[in-house]
């Protein structure tokens, strides 16, 4: 007998109509940047999904808690491929590296950065962390990066508050429901359920199309694959199969519902329960309204971001052309 569970999942399958797998593929080494449910939702689908599979690729996932330890793995050569932020490109660019985005998973940040209700009378805006202690899921991550950009506009230093990794489960619950940290920078279903239990108060949020263009001041892109240059250059086949994995499971979010994206994704990758995880991914919906492509100016909002808090960037005056492609999609 089919569950509630098992038939979303089963309608979710079917939605995404599998022909008979290649028998011969090519393998990735990818690395996971934690679960960032929304800003990686396509990639974690075409897991959930067998996607990859499905278009050439033998997916061998390495999960990290967060993008900047993916970011490593990748330069270190453990892995092929990083399932992390496009502005990762951008830091290693300024650094004289080169990292090559070539699918978008997500556009708009995707993150929410909030404080502990019983501190609601002490902390009012961001110029209010200096001094505290922010959670991030790693130091360095995409989630630090928002919680850095967020004090700068509000006046005080980027470093002014100690960044604290912990991680995108339930450990970045445990860190904020025992006190451990005072304002938490995170993405949904986190920040959702925190919500939900009138335990947070949230003082930046880039979950929308909307709101990510007010923080940000353009459009932008988050979620992506990137990989060095060189090892792209030689690998363009199977990149080129993995990004048709990511745009099919992008297109299936757009017309999805709730449940069916939920049960789309490998089991237990929904760790707060469906409930909560189909409601957030109704608030971030507007994370998939693209076709798979980084535009020149998404990736400009990335860089005046990172430049705006880390002078190094600014100084390195990166070149954007060699931080993302668009050639492998479509």
């Amino acid at each position: 007998m089919l569950t509630r569970r098992t038939l979303i999942a089963a309608t979710a399958a079917s939605t995404l109509a599998m022909p008979a797998i290649a028998q011969s593929r090519t393998k990735i080494r990818f690395a996971g940047g934690g679960v960032a449910l929304y800003g990686y939702m396509p990639f974690f689908v075409a897991v959930g999904q067998n996607l990859f599979a499905k278009h050439g690729v033998e997916a061998d996932v390495a999960m990290f808690p967060g993008g900047a330890l993916a970011m490593q793995a990748v330069l270190g050569g453990s892995s092929d491929v990083s399932c992390g932020f496009y502005e990762h490109t951008i830091q290693i660019a300024a650094k004289g590296g080169h990292l090559t985005a070539f699918v978008l998973q997500a556009q708009n940040s995707g993150l929410a950065m909030g404080i502990r209700k019983d501190l609601a009378g002490e902390i009012k805006t961001a110029a209010d962390l200096k001094g505290r202690k922010i959670g991030v899921s790693a130091p360095g991550s995409a989630t630090h990066l928002f919680a850095m950009q967020a004090m700068v506009k509000a006046g005080i230093k980027a470093n002014d508050a100690a960044a604290i990794g912990v991680g995108t489960t339930q450990t970045a619950l445990a860190a904020f429901e025992s006190k451990q940290i005072d304002a938490l920078s995170l993405f949904d279903p986190i920040i959702a359920d925190l919500e939900s239990k009138g335990e947070i108060v949230v003082l930046a949020d880039a979950r929308s199309t909307k709101g990510s263009n007010a923080i940000f001041g353009g459009p932008y892109a988050s979620g992506s694959l990137y990989a060095e240059t060189s090892w792209l250059g030689k690998n363009e086949a199977g990149c080129r199969m993995a990004a048709a994995a990511i745009v099919e499971a992008v297109n299936f979010l757009k017309k999805a519902t709730p449940e069916q994206a939920i049960g789309a994704l490998s089991k237990g990758m929904c760790f707060l329960g469906a409930n909560v995880c189909e409601a957030a991914f109704t608030s971030n919906r507007d994370a998939f309204n693209h076709n798979g492509t980084i535009s020149l100016a998404q990736a400009e909002t990335v860089k005046k971001m990172l430049t705006g808090f880390d002078q190094k960037i600014a100084d390195a005056n990166v070149d954007l052309a060699p931080t993302f492609t668009n050639k492998l999609v479509g």
